[in-house]
């Protein structure tokens, strides 16, 4: 999945508000579990505003295992065009996931 947006720019696979795992997994209760902070983001003053000036990498073509309840998942995959995940709490969600 080329379209995935992350919304939690801490993580290490964050570049630009895209995702750059190679893979991520969205369990049954909705959330990221490939979600990692990158303790230089956190700790790094000025990344908060340098992240907006990254540039997306649409290059990279994540594969998403979900196994959410989900009406794109088939399979334990996610088929949905694009995803979107966004901060929940301390941790991160998928927002495109729609209860089947």
């Amino acid at each position: 999945m080329k379209d995935l947006k992350c919304a939690m720019k801490v993580c290490v696979y964050n570049k630009g508000y895209c995702c750059c795992a190679d893979e991520i997994k969205v369990g049954t209760d909705s959330k990221c579990h490939t979600y990692t902070i990158d303790q230089s983001k956190k700790d790094d003053v000025m990344f908060e505003i340098g992240m907006d000036q990254t540039k997306p990498d649409y290059s990279v073509n994540t594969k998403v295992d979900c196994i959410a309840p989900c009406i794109f998942q088939k399979h334990d995959k996610c088929h949905a065009i694009g995803i979107t995940v966004l901060a929940a709490e301390k941790d991160a969600e998928c927002a495109t996931f729609i209860l089947k």
